[in-house]
């Protein structure tokens, strides 16, 4: 199902996708950020959330007062891979941007993505997490994680697991929809010819709320997912639409 608020006339830049499962508790204080810190931008944005399948309640405005909020439902719990995809697929901006609803990422570093993705010609900009407010275990497991990862594609991201990305549209509707996905979107956009960058961004502690993951059963998904994208990287195609023009129609030969 979804809900949206009226449509505008002019076009979108800036999508800003935003899964989420439960977090009644973080989505007000969400929206209010992301009111306060979109204007720098001087783009046209809309913000679409994702719910997969919460349980919990929670108010669903039409918009901020300065953005239109889309607000689309997933039929059951799908993972955040089924969030993003079904997300991209509504998405109307230029430019895609993802990021979680916990409030660990700090909106404020979309403006300082999405410029860099512009300033060094990029297709994808991934956060690098300064300074994790995670747990030991959460922060060690996961920089384990990356070093295999990374050793194995060759994608050298270091945090492939911020959710915080900036991206043009090409490139995420090019985005396979299978679970797991999410883990590994600077792999596969360097596979299919993308560039891909990475920026440090803040990250907060969780205020409200309880994380979705689980490490030891994300790590044995992690396993197996690695070994399906190697295979899949491999068969991905390089060349890129560049541009196009119509032909014009053949004059009509005289009897």
């Amino acid at each position: 199902m979804m809900t949206t608020s009226n449509e505008r006339s002019e076009p979108v830049d800036l999508s800003v996708i935003i899964p989420f499962h439960n977090e009644a508790e973080n989505i007000p204080a969400l929206l209010t950020e992301l009111d306060q810190c979109l204007p720098a931008l001087g783009l046209h944005v809309e913000i679409i959330m994702v719910n997969d399948a919460s349980t919990d309640c929670y108010e669903r405005p039409a918009a901020t007062p300065r953005f239109p909020v889309v607000w689309l439902d997933l039929t059951e719990r799908s993972g955040q891979s089924a969030a993003m995809y079904f997300g991209i697929s509504q998405a109307s901006g230029r430019y895609v941007a993802f990021m979680d609803a916990d409030l660990q990422n700090d909106p404020r570093d979309l403006e300082k993505l999405y410029y860099k993705l512009n300033e060094e010609g990029l297709d994808l900009i991934t956060g690098l997490r300064i300074d994790r407010k995670d747990s030991w275990f959460r922060k060690i497991s996961s920089k384990i994680a990356n070093k295999i990862r990374s050793s194995l594609l060759g994608d050298n991201t270091r945090d492939t697991g911020c959710s915080l990305k900036v991206m043009r549209s090409e490139l995420a509707k090019r985005l396979p929809g299978w679970n797991g996905m999410h883990r590994f979107i600077p792999a596969l956009a360097q596979a299919m010819g993308y560039r891909v960058g990475e920026c440090p961004v803040n990250h907060r502690p969780r205020r409200a709320g309880k994380s979705k993951v689980i490490s030891w059963k994300r790590a044995i998904q992690a396993t197996v997912d690695l070994i399906g994208m190697i295979w899949f990287c491999k068969r991905q195609f390089k060349g890129r639409l560049t541009s196009h023009s119509a032909i014009n129609p053949a004059k009509k030969i005289p009897n």
